[in-house]
């Protein structure tokens, strides 16, 4: 019981997190795209990333199937250390990025690691 709670509370915070980011890319918000032109990725992509980052969100709360839920994490996991690559293979190391990329990963693995423990 203690651990569903922790995931629950875990999964809003992380949700949030995605949302916050999902919205960020939709809108086309200029800090986001000034992000994409620093690992030298294209602005385009931002729609895409924003679009599945909100379709994994639902798969994490209403997907009756876990592997629908497990490749929701795998995105996700695939979205930070692609960030976390990027900024690194540039150069970049520029705050908040190169801070909220690794902060993002860990919330990702520590909500996924509890909803395979409470399963």
């Amino acid at each position: 019981m203690k651990n569903k709670k922790l995931y629950t509370s875990l999964k809003v915070i992380f949700s949030s997190f995605m949302l916050f980011s999902a919205v960020g890319e939709l809108t086309m918000n200029e800090i986001v795209v000034h992000s994409m032109e620093l690992i030298q990725m294209p602005a385009y992509l931002l729609s895409l990333l924003g679009v599945l980052k909100i379709s994994g969100i639902i798969a994490l709360w209403f997907s009756p199937f876990k592997w629908i839920k497990e490749w929701a994490y795998a995105g996700f996991t695939f979205d930070f250390i692609g960030a976390i690559i990027g900024f690194i293979a540039t150069g970049n190391l520029v705050m908040p990025d190169i801070v909220m990329a690794p902060v993002g990963l860990i919330l990702c693995l520590s909500t996924y690691f509890l909803w395979r423990k409470t399963n």
